[in-house]
C-alpha cells in the first residue's frame, strides 16, 4: 500500500499556483466586463440608438390632440430642417399611410412618435431609426435622410389583426442641397 506524504514544498507551491490562477481568472474578467461596459457606451451614445422621450402624459389621448399632431403632421423648422408629428392608429401611420411625407434629400428630421390606441413600433427601414409608439408618450429621434428614394414605415410590435399591413411611406427626393 502507497502512502503519499505531504512536504512543505508541495503545499507552498500549490498555494501560489493557486494564488496565480485565482488574479489571472480575476484579471480576464475584470477586463471582459470593462470590455462590454465600453462596447455598449459607444453603440448608445455614438450611434445614437438611444430614443428620448420628450413628454409622459396622465392621459394616453392627450398627445393624439396636441395641436402638432393634428394636420399634415410636418412642420419646417430650417432650410432643411423638419419636425414630423408621427401619430400611429391601429392600422396606419399618420402622416404616412394615406399620404407619403415627402422631403427633400439631405433633410434633417426630427421625429416626434405616439400612439393614439395601443404599443406601435416605429422603423423606418434602411435607417436606424426605431421608436416604440406608446400612448400617453411622445418620443423623438432625430435622422438625415441623404440618399434619395423611398423608405418605409413600418410597424414592428405586434398591434391586432391588420398589423401586418401597417406601412407608410417617406419619399426623399431631388439631389442633397448644401
Amino acid at each position: 500500500m502507497a502512502t503519499t506524504t505531504h512536504d512543505a514544498f508541495d503545499d507552498k507551491f500549490h498555494d501560489i499556483a493557486l494564488r496565480h490562477e485565482r488574479s489571472w481568472i480575476f484579471l480576464a474578467t475584470a477586463m471582459i466586463a470593462v470590455l462590454f461596459l465600453v462596447a455598449v457606451y459607444f453603440v448608445v451614445h455614438d450611434y445614437g440608438l438611444v430614443a428620448k422621450t420628450t413628454q409622459f402624459y396622465s392621459d394616453p389621448n392627450a398627445p393624439a390632440n396636441l395641436a402638432d399632431f393634428q394636420g399634415s403632421g410636418i412642420k419646417q423648422t430650417g432650410p432643411n430642417s423638419y419636425n414630423v408629428y408621427e401619430m400611429g392608429r391601429v392600422w396606419s401611420w399618420t402622416p404616412g399611410t394615406a399620404t407619403p411625407i415627402t422631403l427633400p434629400a439631405g433633410a434633417h428630421v426630427t421625429f416626434y412618435v405616439t400612439s393614439a390606441d395601443v404599443i406601435h413600433g416605429f422603423e423606418v427601414q434602411g435607417t436606424s431609426i426605431n421608436l416604440t409608439a406608446i400612448p400617453g408618450v411622445v418620443g423623438h429621434i432625430s435622422y438625415t435622410f441623404d440618399k434619395p428614394g423611398t423608405y418605409y414605415i413600418i410597424c414592428n410590435e405586434y398591434c391586432g389583426a391588420g398589423h401586418q399591413a401597417m406601412i407608410g411611406k417617406i419619399v426623399i427626393t431631388g439631389a442633397k442641397q448644401s
